[in-house]
């Protein structure tokens, strides 16, 4: 974790009750309609809490002044006390709260958040050049580290609530006090961008189940404007970070809400071979996926949508076939861009330097990416499967064997599989994905790629029912059979394990609401497959449950 200086870390409290201002951006791009917790930021819920919070703490939160282009003076760290120190003080002694939020952030949660960290994030080094003279950005990393240690600190959640509720008025509303002319600095414009999009994947910090499209929309919206005053420059990290921030966050989006609630989105496609001088920058959520990551975005709007319209059908029309020969289709031509795509080779990537996420790990991310889409496309379009059949075999996976040479290597090609032989091919991809994760050891940060990858391949850990059963009088000689449980279901218990040791350790790393809402997803997807339903599919289970959570 590299060190911060202090002075980088600190915020001045001015004694002055003055109101935090932001330069102002030329057109509102957000509706009135944006909420918190499901209440208006000026609602009478969060006006309670904080009327409590400022009864119990009432130096907590001082009002600062941030204004644009402001220096503030060096900041003298050797007066000041851990983190954990300053909060467990008495309420007297808390107007150091907002610099203790502040150090966390920059010590804590960027390492939590981000896949990899170093001096090259572009995440941290935007944060860190403009969070004193944005008041938009400030009050994104208060209300980010006070949700993640609202934990332990159970009053510091309604200072989330309300610094979240903060910084969305302010990219929300023109300042007043600036005349109509005054137009914000493109780097005035990414730091309310990179707010933004902060700020709409942490909505499910505070309520597990505000996915933020609105948000997201909007955050689309100011990209564009960025994007069109810094076009030509092939040089652009930031503007390059924005794009994927947005895919990376599509694909989250994708597999829980209906294509209309994501806007305009739409991804860049490359067109040919990538260019071999060229280097590949990780990105700090994606890594280096952007192809996979993009791929898997498409997979979940055809998938959501599929399922939405299938869930629908009483009684099957013209239209409905129609429908689904489109969506087989779509879901064939995203097949094979999976098994086309090629990592990249780790040579021409830029190394980000941070130890505890080397390259290999985030290329083993992306073979687990590629592969979970392969996956969600076999589970929801079993003909993309009955087409490539053949007993599995983890080297064929990726390269499944023609149909003019399945003969040649003793491959049935006429041969369907049974329903009972697609569950079980399905059951040993998700071992081999889990088995890719396990390669990855737990204190790499790409651990905030992965409940994603877990959630989705949780529906094909089926136990056989007979194995779940409890042997009786009533079952006569086939107690014994049910007593003989075969290596199969015990890989699976041991997958399961797996998740969930994980899901609950990285719940004590972020403990998070939102946390408990993706363990509680996968308790009810298994809890199906265990009393012997058919067909189950965690994405089916998440809308039926409102269990759908940002998942990265």
């Amino acid at each position: 974790m590299p060190s911060l200086d202090a002075s980088s870390c600190a915020l001045l409290l001015s004694s002055q009750n003055a109101i935090p201002t932001t330069p102002f951006w030329d057109a509102p791009f957000v509706s009135s309609a944006w909420t918190v917790d499901g209440h208006s930021p000026t609602t009478s819920s969060s006006q309670a809490e904080d009327r409590e919070v400022e009864h119990l703490f009432p130096s907590e939160s001082p009002v600062v002044d941030v204004q644009e282009n402001s220096t503030l003076p060096f900041f003298d760290n050797t007066q000041t006390r851990p983190c954990k120190q300053l909060l467990e003080s008495s309420p007297r002694e808390l107007s150091h709260l907002p610099t203790s939020l502040s150090e966390y952030f920059f010590r804590e949660v960027i390492t939590l958040y981000c896949a990899w960290d170093s001096k090259t994030n572009v995440m941290r080094n935007i944060v860190e050049t403009m969070w004193q003279s944005s008041g938009a950005l400030y009050h994104t990393i208060q209300s980010m580290a006070a949700a993640c240690l609202s934990e332990d600190f159970p009053h510091l959640l309604p200072v989330a609530r309300r610094e979240h509720g903060n910084a969305l008025k302010l990219i929300r509303d023109r300042p007043s006090a600036l005349p109509l002319s005054t137009s914000m600095t493109t780097t005035h414009k990414r730091a309310m961008l990179l707010s933004s999009t902060l700020l709409g994947h942490t909505s499910s910090w505070l309520s597990p189940q505000n996915l933020a499209t609105d948000m997201f929309r909007a955050s689309c919206s100011m990209l564009k404007d960025v994007s069109a005053e810094t076009r030509g420059s092939d040089a652009d990290a930031s503007l390059s970070f924005f794009s994927d921030t947005m895919d990376y966050w599509a694909m989250l989006l994708a597999y829980l809400t209906d294509s209309t609630q994501l806007g305009d989105y739409h991804h860049t496609t490359s067109i040919g071979p990538a260019d071999p001088s060229k280097s590949i920058e990780p990105h700090p959520y994606s890594g280096i996926s952007h192809a996979t990551v993009r791929l898997l975005t498409d997979t979940g709007i055809l998938i959501f949508q599929y399922r939405k319209h299938m869930a629908a059908v009483k009684f099957l029309t013209e239209t409905d076939l129609d429908v689904f020969r489109a969506a087989l289709r779509s879901a064939r031509q995203l097949e094979r861009a999976f098994l086309a795509h090629r990592p990249p080779d780790l040579s021409r990537v830029t190394d980000p330097g941070d130890p505890k996420t080397p390259l290999r790990h985030l290329e083993l991310i992306d073979e687990a990416y590629r592969c979970t889409g392969l996956l969600q496309l076999y589970r929801v379009f079993p003909d993309l499967l009955n087409e490539r059949y053949a007993p599995w075999d983890r080297e064929r996976l990726l390269r499944p064997v023609p149909m003019s040479a399945a003969a040649g290597v003793g491959v049935d090609s006429n041969k369907v599989p049974s329903a009972r032989e697609r569950r079980t091919w399905l059951t040993k991809l998700a071992m081999y994905i889990l088995g890719i994760l396990r390669d990855i050891p737990f204190e790499s940060r790409t651990r905030s790629a992965q409940p994603f990858i877990m959630v989705a391949i949780s529906s094909e850990l089926r136990r056989e029912p007979q194995h779940l059963r409890q042997p009786d009088a009533g079952y006569g000689d086939s107690g014994a059979d049910v007593l003989d449980i075969g290596p199969a279901s015990i890989e699976v218990a041991r997958a399961r394990k797996f998740v969930r040791s994980r899901l609950a350790a990285y719940t004590h790393i972020l403990p998070l609401r939102k946390s408990r809402v993706i363990s509680e997803l996968i308790d009810h997807t298994w809890a199906a497959l265990d009393v012997g339903e058919e067909d189950v599919y965690w994405l089916d289970i998440a809308r039926e449950k409102n269990l759908g959570t940002m998942m990265g």
